[in-house]
């Protein structure tokens, strides 16, 4: 194929050139836009990452506050009832040997006798 010169114009080869470059310059064009746009949704899915551990760790954090919250009450709350149960155990005894003095003391006694046996073993 011969290249035909136009008077005063640019030979085929050098328009061929010529879109060539163009093209390659829109193309680098378009991939420095996709570029920049890549970054901004890498840079806006960073944040929301970061957002959402945040939001997770807070959220975390407050679930074992309430869980620790809940432990705790739960444990005073079964404390108080141990305490109450001792009392009322404590206040059966102390009537119970009210009403029975003698056989009270036979049962210290024998506790006693029972544990001077097993210890001097």
């Amino acid at each position: 194929m011969a290249e035909t010169n136009v008077p005063g114009g640019k030979s085929e080869t050098e328009r061929k050139a010529d879109d060539t470059k163009r093209k390659a310059e829109d193309v680098r064009h378009d991939l420095n836009a996709e570029f920049e746009i890549l970054k901004a949704d890498v840079a806006e899915l960073s944040t929301r990452i970061s957002d959402l551990l945040r939001t997770g760790a807070r959220e975390g954090k407050d679930m074992l506050n309430e869980r620790a919250d809940y432990y705790r009450r739960e444990g005073r709350r079964r404390a108080d009832a141990a305490m109450s149960e001792a009392e009322a155990l404590s206040d059966d005894l102390s009537q119970s040997i009210s009403r029975n003095p003698f056989t009270a003391v036979l049962v210290a006694l024998g506790l006693g006798f029972l544990v001077g046996a097993i210890s001097r073993r």
